[in-house]
């Protein structure tokens, strides 16, 4: 008797990463719950954790997303959630930033995995300007990043983001029927320190 196969996770097949809000004078955060259907195409977005005005813009970028969708064990394919992160470096060095703290709206399903771990990368020296990089991580059963892939690529950001992607940790997605490993998609956004002059009395 053949075993079956292991189910396979949903896979994004193309999308772009948002545009950082000019407006945005504070460092975010933004956890995703997204509906992939049996098509591949993007349903329910629940927000997770929300940082205004970051929220919107990814919100509105993954709308246009499109997935090979989740299949079980026989191979049919169906809905499923996937985790999309953002995280949004803040235009400052070693300040303090004015602005809202990330705030937790809804805790995630458990078929989800879930960070638990976030190291935002430092804004590399050798930069001169901004970049948002777009990660496929591969997530173990154990909760840990065993694989890092580029889709939306800016250098000199794409090895500072893959470093501290590699650095996340999860808490295992647990329920029936998941497949062995799933992804996570995580997006880094860097924006270039402004140095201010001092204040004045």
């Amino acid at each position: 008797m053949s075993g079956q196969a292991d189910p396979l996770a949903a896979r994004l097949q193309s999308g772009g990463v948002p545009i950082v809000p000019v407006q945005a004078v504070s460092a975010g955060e933004v956890l995703l719950s997204v509906n992939v259907s049996d098509r591949g195409a993007i349903g329910a977005i629940d927000v997770l954790r929300s940082t205004q005005p970051f929220t919107d813009a990814v919100a509105s970028v993954v709308r246009g997303w499109r997935f090979a969708p989740a299949a079980d064990a026989l191979r049919r394919p169906m809905a499923s959630r996937v985790l999309v992160g953002a995280m949004f470096g803040a235009p400052t060095l070693r300040t303090p930033t004015v602005g809202e703290p990330p705030k937790d709206l809804a805790p995630a399903a458990t078929a989800l995995p879930m960070p638990l771990t976030m190291p935002m990368p430092a804004y590399p020296p050798n930069a001169r300007s901004g970049g948002t990089v777009l990660l496929e991580t591969l997530v173990a059963p154990s909760g840990r990043v065993v694989g890092v892939t580029v889709l939306r690529s800016s250098p000199p950001f794409d090895n500072p983001a893959m470093e501290s992607a590699r650095a996340w940790s999860f808490r295992p997605p647990q329920g029936p029927g998941l497949p062995a490993n799933t992804y996570a998609y995580l997006i880094f956004a860097f924006r270039p320190p402004v140095v201010g002059a001092a204040s004045r009395p």
